[in-house]
């Protein structure tokens, strides 16, 4: 083997070797100019540290706004927990007047009811007594007033005899004292007649002047206001007895809602102020009241004093139990921070904002909030006036700060 030509191919080996890495090089430098440029949507994101950072171009595609946390001045509304009830004075809690058995049900829960209307029918015992006295009162009437009408001619005739000395004194006296014996017969039978009567009605039953009762067997059960059955306590052929619940009937367009406030409160409630009150069924709404009444003694087992107010019900979207926030009562004025709402984010539960500490830099900051009201969010707590919020956009900061915390686990 010749070896001045094995080094001379090296050569010729370590050349070729040299341009395809200078080929390489080249294609590589060639492909990097053909890669397109970024498009501006790329975030640069810390989790450890709650910061996100975003480009102009990302800023502008995603409508990011920015405002200052400012001061306001306000009065702080008492909130206090309630629960809504039945207006007792537009409710009624019918029961038996008499003992007896139930004969027909003429009404089912949720039936409405006018004043007047019937609700059941009854029999009982006591309607037959009444029933007896009035008849009995109705049949001696007419012999009482004729006897009393004989009475009277008797004193007439004897005071001639007696002018004409046919007859004593005495004789006059014994006729006065018959016709005095005959009205006080009359009036106790017109009272006898009245107390029956009036037994019938107690029941339910008008028609007194049937003397046979043959109409006015039964004992009507009957609502005396316009209102809802709320609750049906009977059955037909049910026994009852004086007292025993029938029915509850309520109109339910006014309601009571009541509220527990604590004592330290009462110089700012007062009867006749108005409220606002708020149910978990319609949390975008408030519902407009007036204070009826505050109680004039502490609870000893709560410490708090029950206030009651009238709530109108006309559309009947409150219902009886709901339990509601009530607003009632106005503090000192005072100057509180807030943001909009839409800046508060809620992160494991717990209510935040991004704060603007540089250009396209934001930081997490956790909050301690209070009520919101007109779309503004009270900060009690983690932020001051002045400093910068993100009002909207804030939902795709908060995706990359998730998105980063996801990717490091």
């Amino acid at each position: 083997m010749n070896p001045i030509l094995t080094r001379e191919d090296g050569r010729i080996a370590m050349a070729w070797i040299a341009v395809a890495g200078l080929l390489v090089v080249a294609v590589i430098g060639w492909l990097s100019l053909r890669r397109p440029a970024p498009q501006g949507k790329e975030t640069v994101s810390a989790a450890s540290d709650g910061i996100v950072q975003l480009t102009d171009a990302a800023m502008l595609e995603a409508g990011l706004e920015v405002q200052a946390a400012r001061t306001i001045t306000q009065r702080d509304t008492i909130e206090a927990p309630g629960v809504l009830a039945l207006d007792e004075r537009r409710t009624a809690r019918i029961g038996s007047p008499v003992e007896g058995k139930v004969l027909e049900v003429f009404v089912e829960i949720g039936d409405r009811a006018r004043a007047g209307t019937e609700l059941a029918h009854m029999i009982s015992p006591a309607v037959h007594e009444a029933w007896a006295a009035y008849r009995k009162a109705v049949a001696e009437r007419p012999r009482a007033q004729t006897d009393l009408k004989l009475a009277v001619e008797h004193v007439e005739r004897v005071k001639r005899l007696f002018a004409d000395k046919a007859v004593s004194e005495h004789e006059v006296q014994r006729a006065d004292a018959s016709r005095v014996a005959a009205e006080e017969a009359v009036n106790i039978l017109a009272t006898e007649l009245r107390r029956a009567e009036e037994a019938l009605q107690h029941l339910g039953i008008t028609n007194s002047e049937d003397p046979s009762g043959e109409s006015g067997e039964q004992i009507p059960v009957k609502s005396p206001l316009n209102g809802v059955v709320l609750e049906k306590f009977i059955t037909e052929g049910g026994a009852v007895t004086p007292g025993t619940p029938l029915f509850l009937v309520s109109d339910l367009s006014s309601l009571w809602a009541l509220a527990e406030i604590d004592e330290t409160a009462l110089p700012h409630v007062q009867a006749g102020r108005p409220v606002e009150v708020r149910v978990a069924a319609y949390p975008t709404e408030r519902f407009a009241g007036t204070i009826a009444w505050v109680a004039d003694t502490v609870n000893p087992k709560t410490r708090r004093v029950t206030v009651r107010c009238a709530l109108p019900n006309a559309t009947g979207k409150l219902k009886p139990e709901m339990y509601a926030t009530v607003l009632l009562g106005e503090g000192e004025p005072h100057p509180i921070v807030v943001v909009p709402s839409a800046a508060v984010q809620d992160v494991d539960g717990r209510a935040i904002v991004f704060v603007e500490t540089a250009k396209g830099r934001f930081a997490r900051r956790e909050l301690t909030v209070g009520p919101e009201r007109d779309g503004q969010v009270e900060v009690r707590a983690g932020l001051e006036a002045g400093e910068r919020v993100v009002v909207k956009g804030a939902f795709l900061i908060k995706s990359e700060l998730l998105k980063s915390r996801t990717a490091e686990i």
